[in-house]
């Protein structure tokens, strides 16, 4: 599978758990737990995915010069926002606030790669390449998997 086709796939599946995680309830607490470790572990992999595999693929072609200096920093927002998240209540309204500003932030972050990075990347590196870089990710994300059911 192309690496941008998982890469959307993910940002998909994140804006639904948000989605998920804005309807949890404080009566809830465990639903809303199981939700946060769910979004958190599916944005933390899929930014490590981005940073160590199809980014660095990225950078070693002009064109994409300037994708790292703001893909990291929208990674880095992300990361802000699950940190001020964690310690927060779903029924808080700094709760849903940062929840909304989070979610805005991952809809822009994947507009642009959905719309502009990844159909130039495909264009810029080939298919073959991208459809390898693909499987890395894959590689990435099945030993990830299997160090967490590993891990008691």
């Amino acid at each position: 599978m192309l690496a941008t086709e998982i890469l959307t796939q993910q940002h998909h599946d994140a804006l639904d758990l948000i989605d998920e995680l804005g309807a949890a309830s404080d009566g809830e607490t465990a639903s809303y737990d199981t939700i946060f470790r769910r979004l958190e572990d599916a944005l933390l992999l899929h930014m490590r995915e981005e940073e160590e595999i199809y980014y660095p693929a990225l950078a070693k072609r002009e064109e994409f010069s300037d994708v790292l200096s703001y893909s990291i920093p929208e990674h880095e927002a992300v990361r802000q926002f699950l940190a001020q998240l964690e310690p927060m209540s779903p029924s808080d309204d700094a709760f849903q606030d940062t929840l909304a500003d989070m979610r805005a932030a991952i809809e822009d972050h994947a507009d642009n790669e959905e719309e502009d990075v990844f159909p130039k990347s495909i264009e810029v590196l080939g298919e073959d390449r991208i459809n390898e870089l693909g499987k890395e990710i894959e590689n990435m994300k099945n030993a990830v998997n299997k160090r967490k059911t590993a891990t008691p």
